[in-house]
């Protein structure tokens, strides 16, 4: 019994006791991070689904009326009424995009293409003056550009 009752003994266990203090708030620290990590991409996947699905409500429309796609040709005052507001969604929507593509660079492999796609549909709308007004001067310069290239 003696053992048990020495200096060493003692400082020994406070030891272990210190060592186990170290790897617990080291185990805890990895399970923060981790958590972190899996909530971000939770959010990105959640983020991604809601994007999709706004495009996908923005395609339904062109689907309904086909004339939105095709802004240089004779249409009625109600219909080029109609194609400036779409086209304003479209523009509104992938500056969206570019903003989310310049936090989160893996979304570029997605959306940039889609952007080149829009842009080559809508490109003479965002060239007038007054609807330049309506974005920010940086995707403006991005259009213009034209570079999606990743």
């Amino acid at each position: 019994m003696e053992i048990f009752l020495s200096d060493e003994y003692e400082t020994m266990w406070t030891a272990i006791s210190s060592i186990m203090g170290v790897i617990a708030t080291t185990l805890a620290i990895f399970a923060l991070l981790y958590s972190m990590r899996t909530y971000r991409k939770t959010m990105q996947v959640v983020h991604y689904g809601e994007i999709d699905k706004m495009y996908f409500e923005i395609l339904k429309e062109a689907l309904n009326k086909p004339f939105l796609l095709q802004q240089n040709r004779e249409c009625s005052f109600d219909e080029e009424t109609q194609y400036n507001t779409y086209a304003f969604i479209v523009w509104n929507f992938l500056e969206s995009i570019y903003d989310r593509c310049m936090l989160d660079h893996t979304l570029q492999k997605t959306w940039f293409p889609i952007i080149e796609a829009e842009r080559k549909i809508h490109l003479p709308w965002i060239q007038e003056d007054e609807n330049r007004a309506k974005f920010k001067a940086e995707f403006l310069k991005f259009i213009d550009n034209g570079n999606f290239s990743l």
